[in-house]
């Protein structure tokens, strides 16, 4: 992966991120991006209904995040794969999705206006584009 923002991943590894509401909202406009900064309904959601869980699990995650790649084998994927992709995301910058969409024999890059929890502040947008996917790829 190509690392995203320093002051990004950062903020991830702080051990203040886990379910604490005011650095759940501080986490998520710095190292989750402008989508969520600009509208603070969907920062409202994401902060109460963001939780964790195990402090030591959350490390776990990271670490697994920082140390491993599928890139030797994501050749061998034959299945139709939706990549979606902010093209705000401070954590995990959009070249990541156009070396996974370059990889992938099959895959499909759509690029939304936001950033990394796409699924919670582009929700009705996305899930019209996975609908549309399984419908035509399936």
């Amino acid at each position: 992966m190509i690392p995203g923002l320093p002051s990004a991943l950062a903020q991830l590894l702080m051990p203040g991120s886990a379910g604490e509401p005011f650095y759940m909202k501080e986490l998520a406009s710095t190292a989750f991006g402008a989508s969520l900064r600009s509208n603070p309904e969907t920062m409202r959601e994401f902060t109460h209904a963001l939780y964790p869980g195990d402090p030591l699990g959350y490390f776990y995650q990271l670490c697994a995040a920082m140390s491993w790649t599928s890139v030797s084998w994501l050749w061998s994927l034959r299945q139709p794969t939706l990549i979606l992709a902010g093209d705000d995301d401070p954590a995990v910058p959009l070249i990541n999705a156009r070396i996974l969409q370059y990889l992938i024999p099959r895959a499909k890059l759509y690029v939304y206006k936001g950033a990394h929890l796409g699924l919670v502040a582009n929700a009705q947008e996305l899930a019209g584009v996975i609908e549309q996917f399984l419908a035509n790829d399936a």
